[in-house]
């Protein structure tokens, strides 16, 4: 229930011990200007054990995982850094925000969260802390790359065109695991050979009945490596485009590759398909409003009397339309008595959407506050229409989107490693 949550946030567990901590403590690894020691490392080790454990998978040996966690650890040090070069910080408010938005996602309390965690062999401090720093480099990312991340369009026109029958499979998921044999920026052709020959010889394996979990986390530097390179499902628009071009031909259990990608040799596993295809209907409300806007000088009780006035007035018989082309400070909609036309949901703001959607046709509501003055409203009809189309196409810009951004942020991390100062000390580590 709670894989993806604690798995997630658990390599953040020791980074960061004080500095009186570090000089009585072994050194295994210097990262730029920081270290991590030896007992961050064995409280890590010891901790990724039981998230293995928990998910049914087989524990590695001690000297591989303990290579898999430092490494894991020195990626998030690297980018731990950074933003505190920039002065980012998270507040206890968007902290519980986010923990509370976790245990709803999970159908638990923050409570059932809490004894879950603690089940697993986390304290809740150190468990609120990794979210804190999750929701740091989130911020981070977004800061990085976010601005080069936009889809027009066109690139969701050009994306349906090109893919051809895609569309048809939008709302499929596709749930992989992936191993990733990496490779530098700019590799050698001994580099190069050395990690296919890696590759190939995992896929040998794995075909001769080798447990792909065990074996991405004993080898794969990939992000989820350390969750036996567990994905998770995703829709095709979300998955690497070169994971798109390959699942949509596998079969469940198959496994595909080695795949050449910007980060190194990649084995891709497909574990499950599900979703459905089924048609998305929408509720459109044909609707009419009067906007008041308090003028600066009045007070707050005038401008209120001032609106339940005209409702007064509506309610005894008075027309509408002509009310709104009277009064409404809606110069769009009052030269049309008022009238918003067809609106989808999501459309309007929520105040005003919260109460025309329990409103019954042809009544009127009494007055409604929002950011933009006091709205009179009246729903004139509703239908339902299929939106599938429309909603297929904005799925696929949100999954392009989260592909095109998982993508730079994977350049980006690789980048910010290559520049970074890292020297292992215990050579056995390396």
């Amino acid at each position: 229930m709670y894989k993806k949550i604690t798995l997630a946030c658990i390599l953040f567990a020791v980074v960061g011990v004080t500095e009186a901590k570090q000089l009585l403590d072994k050194v295994v690894a210097v990262v730029n200007n920081g270290v991590i020691t030896a007992s961050e490392l064995n409280k890590q080790v010891e901790l990724t054990k039981k998230q293995i454990i928990a998910q049914g998978m087989q524990v590695p040996g001690d000297s591989v995982l303990r290579k898999q966690v430092l490494q894991h650890l020195i990626d998030v040090n690297v980018q731990l850094q950074m933003a505190k070069q920039h002065g980012l910080t998270v507040d206890d408010t968007e902290l519980n925000q986010a923990i509370e938005k976790i245990a709803t996602a999970n159908h638990a309390t923050v409570t059932q969260l809490r004894e879950e965690i603690t089940r697993q062999g986390m304290t809740w401090d150190e468990y609120r802390e990794n979210i804190r720093k999750e929701i740091l480099l989130s911020n981070l990312q977004q800061k990085a790359v976010g601005r080069d991340t936009v889809v027009t369009n066109e690139q969701v026109e050009q994306y349906l065109k090109t893919e051809g029958g895609i569309i048809n499979r939008s709302a499929l998921t596709y749930h992989l695991q992936n191993i990733v044999i990496p490779l530098n920026e700019e590799p050698t052709s001994e580099e190069v050979k050395k990690a296919k020959s890696k590759a190939d010889s995992l896929l040998v394996k794995i075909k001769n009945g080798g447990n792909f979990s065990r074996l991405a986390i004993e080898n794969s530097s990939g992000e989820f490596a350390l969750e036996g390179g567990d994905l998770g499902e995703r829709h095709l628009a979300e998955l690497p485009e070169l994971f798109a071009k390959e699942v949509v031909n596998m079969k469940v259990g198959q496994v595909a590759g080695p795949l050449r990608a910007g980060n190194g040799f990649q084995l891709i596993k497909l574990v499950s398909i599900g979703g459905d295809n089924q048609h998305h209907v929408i509720t459109k409300t044909h609707v009419r409003h009067i906007l008041l806007k308090p003028d600066p000088s009045m007070l707050p009780e005038d401008s209120k009397k001032q609106v339940t006035n005209i409702y007064q007035q509506l309610k005894s018989g008075k027309d509408f339309a002509l009310m709104a082309k009277q009064y409404s400070l809606d110069s769009s909609s009052a030269v049309k008595g008022g009238d918003l036309g067809w609106v989808s949901p999501g459309v309007l703001v929520p105040e005003f959407e919260k109460v025309m959607d329990k409103l019954a046709v042809n009544e009127i509501s009494p007055p409604v506050k929002s950011q933009f003055g006091w709205h009179l409203i009246q729903v004139l009809g509703r239908k339902q229409e299929d939106d599938s189309e429309a909603f297929k196409k904005q799925q696929v810009r949100q999954f392009l989107q989260q592909r095109k951004f998982a993508e730079a942020v994977q350049n980006w991390q690789q980048h910010i490693r290559s520049d970074a100062y890292i020297n292992i000390i215990e050579k056995e580590l390396a």
